[in-house]
């Protein structure tokens, strides 16, 4: 008997951890580290991506396409 209590106060414990704090999860973290500093949010409420990531992002791809070019292209 003292084991089911003893559970069903930390299955309580966890419960209340969890529902605490909501921003806390993964997805949320990533949508606030991948979001625009200066306006987050459009009219319609979307997320807006900062432009650095996004100019990042495109770079990356331009230098792993030109090395797979030259990877394996015949010259």
């Amino acid at each position: 008997m003292k084991d089911k209590e003893q559970t069903a106060i930390r299955i309580e414990i966890i419960r209340e951890f969890h529902a605490m704090d909501r921003s806390e999860h993964p997805g949320e973290v990533l949508r606030r580290l991948i979001a625009d500093p200066l306006k987050p949010r459009t009219n319609k409420g979307r997320l807006r991506v900062n432009p650095i990531l996004v100019v990042l992002a495109l770079a990356a791809l331009l230098a792993i396409g030109t090395f797979l070019v030259f990877s394996f292209a015949q010259l």
